[in-house]
């Protein structure tokens, strides 16, 4: 049983919308939709903001499911010129970049502050993505902070140079699949590039593009690991 965490309720809400059927449960105060996607039983929820509450949601989710692996969707910052909005993101890893401990190594080949997603998911993924959208696969920064300064970027680029983009909840999620072994994947659709200037579109009309199509590329999902 596959697991589908949104970032926000715009994308929990579009998730719902192509489910065959769902119901709601409350539990440990967390919001779970018991779904069926294609014929396949899944769950849908909401992380919250920040990776403290992105890591309670998903321990809470795993304690009470039988869960065979998570699916984190949501929006981040990109960091790398060139990058543009609705941009695509898929986690090769992902990283506490405001994890700042002695003697512990930095970067996406960290054991302590990094976490590999699950190749088999990333190749499914990337071939649904690539149909009709640009793609990257590579490192994303995640911290407790909005990346909106100059120096904030340095710094995060400076620690992991091969950060694509930043965002606030995916290593609270990664942490805790790999926890409790079970593997996952990250997708992020770029809401905005902080190193370029006037490159923002208007974000209601962001978050319904970006929802809808997170939603597709789940349902897609479901089917192409069925056939793997």
């Amino acid at each position: 049983m596959i697991a589908f965490i949104g970032a926000m309720d715009e994308e929990v809400l579009e998730l719902l919308n192509l489910m065959d059927d769902y119901k709601k449960v409350i539990k440990s105060n967390v919001v779970f939709y018991e779904c069926i996607l294609d014929g396949e039983n899944c769950i849908v929820l909401k992380s919250g903001i920040g990776k403290i509450n992105a890591a309670m949601t998903t321990t809470v989710l795993l304690e009470n499911y039988n869960i065979s692996g998570v699916i984190n969707i949501g929006t981040a910052g990109g960091l790398k010129s060139g990058e543009k909005v609705l941009d695509v993101i898929v986690s090769k890893s992902v990283a506490n970049y405001d994890v700042d401990v002695p003697g512990w190594e930095k970067g996406f080949d960290s054991e302590k502050v990094a976490f590999k997603a699950d190749e088999k998911y990333i190749d499914i993924m990337k071939s649904i993505i690539s149909e009709n959208d640009n793609v990257f696969v590579g490192g994303i920064a995640s911290g407790d902070s909005f990346i909106r300064f100059d120096e904030q970027v340095k710094k995060i680029l400076n620690d992991y140079p091969d950060a694509l983009c930043a965002e606030m909840e995916a290593a609270g999620v990664a942490q805790v699949c790999k926890h409790y072994n079970k593997p996952f994947i990250v997708i992020r659709s770029l809401s905005d590039i902080t190193v370029e200037e006037n490159n923002s579109m208007q974000f209601e009309e962001y978050i319904v593009l970006a929802s809808k199509r997170s939603a597709i590329w789940c349902k897609k999902f479901i089917k192409k690991l069925k056939e793997a």
